[in-house]
């Protein structure tokens, strides 16, 4: 399953969720921009993401998955694969 696959909906979810874990305006979110690297998203910030998008969104994902969710595409893809 491709970021294609994660409708309108859940993208809009799925770029609050992260805004607001990373203290940014969902707006100001770039697909390509690395949480860390770009953003200084520290590790916390990024658990409480992935616990989040589990929680709010109703899927579950595995622990591994979390390493690999580095951005806002990454983000899509990994949700929309267990969606």
């Amino acid at each position: 399953m491709t970021s294609q696959s994660v409708d309108d909906g859940m993208r809009q979810q799925v770029r609050e969720i992260i805004a607001e874990e990373i203290e940014m305006d969902p707006g100001d979110l770039d697909e390509s921009a690395s949480f860390v690297d770009e953003y200084e998203a520290d590790s916390m910030s990024v658990i409480q993401v992935f616990g989040r998008l589990e929680r709010e969104l109703g899927v579950v994902i595995p622990q591994e998955e979390m390493q690999n969710m580095t951005d806002l595409n990454a983000a899509y893809e990994i949700v929309g694969k267990y969606a």
